[in-house]
């Protein structure tokens, strides 16, 4: 369907013409691939709101499979370096090492089950591409005549469980005489929905969740909160942020940027909050409410001191070949955006009542502006 503004939602949802939402498997991996995300979990706000969600069945497959490799692979670097660190140690594995750490344990099995305690929290139904009228003739139809999700002739045949997933929605769609709203990032999407009477394509999620709060008129219920963290007068609320931040850091998750006149691998190694800064601190965008309590996401920047170690290294033309040039410990200290989700009461009479204080694992960037590989020592003149 043509573009429609954040209004025009709006007025379909109050309308009633929203016969559901689903998702993309874009957004699972907006999420870090984590079905126990608060932000993530608080999709459950649409179903309240009287509005089915709805996730096809190869898309529910792929979010699993995609949280397969990535428990298979943590599970592979972790026997590795325990392998590595018991030769070098000369350390004897205890008998249930494996089990306490869960190497041993099945990653199919583990990222199954952790959808299906998802759909079940959110109360997400799923459904069969299968059972769509006619739905194989037209995505051959399509897939041959190279037909919107099918973009391109060489790489059309990895289009193939999105246009299933899309061909489903828009019959369920059509069915109900209504519209259905897909949290997507996919491009495929987007050109998929534009071309339906029966699709929106919406993202983030947290726009999507957004729209859901503002239509039924809960937008504002975090305002006053952050006004009272802004006034400074919290000081447990500001020491909680203040922690889970800190947190966050000791991850040292992070990407380097810098510029150097040869090549070089920067590898991330400390983190140090200096200052939360206030002043950048947006609007909050509620994603769920309750009687009791209301979750909420917003972003602030913090300034922080970051550390780096930097390996230099030139390519040699003639054996053709990278070879080390020496490496360097590298500091700066910048400015970088967090996301916080935040679950508080909504009552603020006696001050910020908070439940949860979660920062995003997303990794950012910091830049660590021009890296001199060869640093003109200080003189030493003791």
């Amino acid at each position: 369907m043509p573009t429609m503004t954040r209004q025009q939602v709006i007025d379909a949802i109050n309308d009633g013409r929203i016969a559901a939402v689903t998702i993309d498997t874009t957004v699972f991996d907006s999420k870090q691939k984590d079905f126990r995300r608060t932000d993530f979990r608080s999709i459950s706000q649409i179903r309240t709101r009287n509005t089915p969600i709805l996730i096809t069945d190869v898309i529910a497959n792929e979010m699993v499979a995609h949280l397969e490799v990535e428990a298979a692979n943590t599970q592979r670097a972790l026997k590795t370096a325990l392998r590595s660190n018991n030769l070098r140690w000369f350390r004897q594995s205890p008998a249930d090492e494996h089990s306490a750490l869960f190497i041993d344990k099945d990653p199919q099995e583990f990222a199954k089950s952790e959808f299906d305690d998802f759909a079940k929290a959110v109360g997400a139904e799923v459904i069969k591409v299968a059972d769509t009228p006619d739905g194989l003739a037209e995505l051959f139809r399509r897939y041959f005549a190279v037909q919107t999700p099918f973009a391109k002739k060489e790489s059309r045949k990895q289009e193939f469980p999105d246009a299933a997933a899309l061909l489903c929605l828009e019959e369920y769609a059509k069915a109900k005489g209504k519209l259905v709203i897909c949290v997507a990032q996919d491009k495929a999407w987007k050109d998929f929905a534009a071309r339906s009477d029966h699709l929106v394509t919406v993202f983030p999620l947290t726009e999507a969740l957004g729209i859901y709060s503002e239509a039924f008129k809960d937008a504002d219920l975090a305002d006053k909160i952050v006004k009272l963290w802004l006034d400074g007068k919290e000081p447990n609320f500001e020491e909680a942020v203040r922690d889970a931040i800190i947190e966050r850091l000791t991850y040292v998750d992070y990407d380097v940027d810098a510029n150097c006149s040869v090549e070089f691998e920067a590898e991330p190694m400390d983190a140090q909050l200096k200052e939360i800064l206030m002043g950048t601190l947006t609007n909050p965008v509620v994603l769920t409410a309750d009687d009791d309590t209301v979750t909420f996401s917003i972003e602030v920047n913090i300034k922080a001191d970051f550390e780096a170690l930097f390996n230099f290294s030139i390519w040699d033309s003639i054996d053709r070949e990278s070879v080390g040039m020496g490496s360097e410990y590298v500091g700066t200290t910048t400015d970088v955006p967090v996301h916080l989700t935040i679950v508080a009461d909504r009552d603020v009479t006696n001050g910020i009542a908070f439940h949860e204080i979660d920062v995003s694992q997303k990794t950012f960037t910091v830049d660590f502006g021009y890296v001199d590989a060869f640093p003109v020592e200080e003189p030493d003149y003791d």
